[in-house]
């Protein structure tokens, strides 16, 4: 289009408004060169004919009736507002808090980078890091690239149908270390007592538990129950199961079932359980837990209630549903 014509067509645009017609297409033309050719508002004004006034009115209307929208691309960035507010109102010691955009997958993928950047920039060597499993765990072991020389020990044993959940991350983590591993290749649940009794006494396996107390950082995922977002449910026994919802049963860490508040549901239940005790667990100076997605916000409230829970990577989503639901219960939450 030629310069006359590009002036005829700004003075049909203009003739169109000031008849009070219909200022759609004015007001896309104006949008256009503000917002794609980057003019100011005077040389719109100059050239369209019309008011600086007029061109503030019209992007304003432009955005408000959909004919500009503004997209930031800020999928897996920090958002370090967000975390500072979550971070003071947990009392946590760190928080990373990213935006996540997409499906179930493509989140946890996102807060997973983000967990895997927080953890290789903060242990170093001679730390003796604690891993548990999880889909977001695998998600940041799969995005490790480095660690300096930590030992390695596994936190709990394996579920059934997740086998490859704990083995994966060990493995992965393990190859980029050059520190002793302590895997446990044991169930987490076992049917009683003295079963479980004996297979803490398995050296390979009481060799890795021996070293729960000189965990310095625990890599954790979350469980929620309330609403339902957990791989433990399906793998419980049916009387275990019904046990835990009778008592109360919101959130786990590590196989460590827990109520709303940061109780154990049941402690007997527990004995049952080849997993980190949770005395042991609060004594861990750095403890991460790893979430995505707001409908894990009530569990991690519960894990740091619980003091399993000392600091927290997840996504906005998440972070804004914990404080919503802490703005609501108030100060005696």
């Amino acid at each position: 289009m030629s310069a006359s014509d590009t002036k005829g067509v700004v003075r049909d645009l203009a003739a169109a408004d000031e008849a009070g017609g219909d200022e759609r297409a004015l007001m896309a033309a104006v949008a256009r060169a503000h917002y794609l050719e980057d003019r100011s508002r005077v040389e719109i004004a100059e050239e369209f004919g019309i008011s600086r006034f007029k061109v503030t009115r019209l992007l304003k209307r432009a955005r408000d009736e959909g004919v500009v929208t503004i997209q930031v691309n800020d999928v897996g960035l920090p958002d370090i507002r967000l975390a500072r507010r979550l971070q003071k109102t947990l009392g946590l010691r760190a928080c990373v808090v990213v935006r996540s955009h997409g499906s179930e997958d493509s989140r946890r993928y996102q807060v997973g980078t983000a967990a895997a950047e927080h953890l290789s920039s903060t242990l170093h060597d001679d730390d003796t890091l604690g891993v548990a499993w999880g889909r977001t765990l695998t998600a940041t072991a799969q995005q490790l690239t480095s660690l300096p020389q930590v030992s390695l020990v596994q936190l709990s044993g394996f579920v059934a149908d997740n086998l490859s959940s704990p083995i994966a991350i060990m493995s992965r983590v393990a190859a980029l270390t050059q520190g002793q591993i302590y895997p446990i290749f044991a169930p987490l649940y076992i049917a009683d007592k003295e079963t479980a009794e004996g297979l803490r006494r398995h050296p390979d396996i009481s060799r890795a538990m021996q070293q729960f107390s000189s965990i310095t950082t625990a890599l954790l995922s979350v469980g929620s129950w309330e609403p339902e977002d957990n791989q433990v449910r399906e793998v419980l026994p049916k009387k275990d199961l019904a046990n835990a919802l009778a008592k109360g049963v919101y959130a786990d860490v590590a196989g460590l079932l827990l109520t709303r508040d940061g109780r154990l549901v049941d402690p007997e239940f527990q004995e049952r359980c080849i997993t980190i005790p949770a005395d042991i667990l609060e004594r861990v100076p750095r403890k991460i837990g790893v979430a995505a997605g707001s409908r894990k916000a009530g569990a991690i409230g519960a894990a740091v209630r619980a003091g399993l829970i000392n600091e927290v990577v997840t996504d906005h989503e998440l972070a804004e549903t914990l404080l919503a639901m802490l703005d609501d219960e108030g100060p005696a939450a």
